[in-house]
């Protein structure tokens, strides 16, 4: 087997963590002896082992001379990691070779590792593949920006509708999409609505019916005026699962000492024109470890965050239903009268859900391809 295919499995490894290992990276490593595995790793979550600590205690004797791929540059520090740092592990056992996916963004790593060991003497091959930043895109964006990645999704009728015009919206698309949603959830780590879809729905908004152990998601609510009712499901379940609230720091005269007492975290930002400002809750957000928001709803919710240029991500799910113009539209106005001013987007990636159809589009270039997880026939375009 060539560099490639060991990349191939160490990434697969990676994987396994896709619901658990936030807000830590996903990182899978394996460790090669004479052309056979003898070690494989990957990580679970945080407090845990990391990859390479893992695949190291499973080779064991035979990790010394051998070669270890991983997908993201070894760590040097002590942060966040039950052992000693990856980087000095793999000095302590030998290792010859090392192959990394991709250099780890962390301010107090970006090559680091890389140069310590080269120094040492152990021979380090840096392959640098996009496809390594796609899997691990929340993590790269939050270490970048100090932002978490904004990952919006849209549920639709082929007519671009998210409602009827009294409202009803349940249930646009079918079981299946509604599935991969609740994944989706798990992955973000965090999930974000209108105060007027917490009102009206008065969601839960929780990653449930996974294979794996269900994670903590955080749910995030923006409020200018303070209206969450504190008897809502989300005021009601904020202790077990954290409730941001951001409200124009206007509005916070002591109606919000309700919500406060309940367990929801009321954070006040500034706003222009009754609309928060989304750079300064994506500030707060990232400050507390926050590394991916899924913007659920509504429509102008979405358009908000169009206008502001925030979106890094899109997922349409398109059910084949039909409401007609007087439904409710999936975007709110933005205020586009030129097609050539239209918000641009590339699609990355088509996958059939039942019988929803679900669109993955980046804005602008078209991203590398989309890693494949769970079910579903897959279309990668450009």
């Amino acid at each position: 087997m060539q560099r490639d295919s060991f990349m191939g499995l160490a990434r697969e490894l990676a994987e396994r963590g896709r619901y658990t290992a936030s807000p830590n990276p996903l990182v899978g490593a394996i460790i090669v002896r004479d052309g056979v595995v003898v070690g494989e790793g990957w990580h679970v979550r945080p407090g845990e082992l990391h990859a390479e600590a893992m695949a190291l205690d499973d080779a064991g004797a035979a990790a010394r001379g051998a070669t270890i791929y991983v997908t993201l540059e070894p760590c040097n520090h002590h942060h966040f990691s039950p052992g000693p740092p990856c980087s000095e592990a793999i000095l302590a056992a030998g290792i010859a070779r090392v192959v990394v996916g991709h250099v780890d963004p962390n301010p107090w790593m970006n090559g680091r590792s890389i140069g310590m060991l080269r120094k040492a003497g152990v021979s380090v091959e840096v392959v640098n593949d996009p496809a390594f930043e796609v899997q691990n895109e929340r993590f790269f964006c939050l270490k970048r920006t100090n932002r978490p990645f904004v990952h919006l999704k849209l549920a639709a009728t082929l007519d671009g509708r998210i409602a009827t015009a009294t409202g009803d919206s349940k249930w646009v698309t079918g079981p299946d999409s509604r599935s991969e949603v609740h994944r989706m959830r798990a992955e973000a780590g965090a999930v974000l609505v209108g105060a007027g879809t917490a009102r009206t729905d008065d969601p839960m908004l929780t990653a449930r019916d996974l294979p794996e152990e269900p994670p903590v998601v955080g749910r995030v609510v923006l409020d200018p005026k303070v209206t969450l009712p504190p008897g809502s499901a989300l005021a009601r379940s904020a202790q077990e699962h954290p409730v941001y609230l951001f409200a124009d720091r206007g509005s916070l005269d002591g109606r919000e000492s309700e919500l406060a007492r309940a367990g929801v975290e009321v954070v006040g930002v500034g706003s222009r024109d009754g609309v928060l400002d989304l750079e300064a809750v994506l500030d707060e957000l990232g400050g507390r470890g926050v590394s991916g928001v899924l913007v659920e709803g509504g429509g102008r919710t979405a358009a908000y965050f169009m206008e502001a240029g925030l979106v890094n991500k899109m997922s349409v799910f398109y059910a084949p239903k039909v409401v007609g113009a007087t439904g409710l539209p999936m975007v709110g106005d933005l205020g586009v009268s030129k097609m050539s001013k239209a918000k641009d987007f590339r699609v990355s990636e088509v996958r059939r859900f039942g019988e929803d159809v679900a669109v993955t589009l980046y804005p602008g270039e078209a991203r590398v391809e989309a890693h494949e997880r769970g079910e579903g026939d897959v279309h990668r375009v450009g």
